[in-house]
């Protein structure tokens, strides 16, 4: 394995609260700049066959660059209190070559806001990226 970073990073501001959305969620405590990495945590790859069973681990997984293999990741760290929102606030990207999923700001953030991401339930992304087939 040959991983270019030693550590991940986790801003600092970042809590965890109960939302308003749904039972739990990650808030900043500081005003977040567009672009501003959030999170960097690790994650697994499975294939969707060994998730779909559980509709409960279903809900927490994310679609990953490799769909046509249906897979589906499942992020430490944070990522699985990130609530949905059809106007998030936040993106993810997976990071292959340090094997960790990347959560950054794609607006300006103010302190006390709700971190949302999009689920892509209802937009051009299909079932299979959800791992709900």
């Amino acid at each position: 394995m040959n991983l270019i970073k030693d550590e991940l990073y986790k801003h600092p501001d970042i809590f965890i609260a109960r939302s308003d959305v749904h039972r739990w969620g990650v808030f900043t405590d500081s005003d977040l700049d567009e672009g501003s990495v959030i999170e960097e945590a690790p994650y697994c790859e499975f294939k969707n066959k060994e998730v779909k069973r559980s509709k409960v681990l279903i809900r927490y997984c994310y679609g990953s660059d490799n769909c046509d293999t249906n897979d589906c990741v499942f992020g430490f760290g944070f990522a699985p209190l990130y609530n949905h929102s059809s106007e998030p606030n936040v993106k993810y990207e997976l990071d292959v070559v340090n094997q960790c999923m990347r959560h950054y700001a794609i607006r300006d953030i103010e302190a006390g806001e709700e971190l949302l991401i999009d689920y892509g339930a209802g937009d051009e992304w299909g079932e299979d990226d959800y791992c709900t087939d």
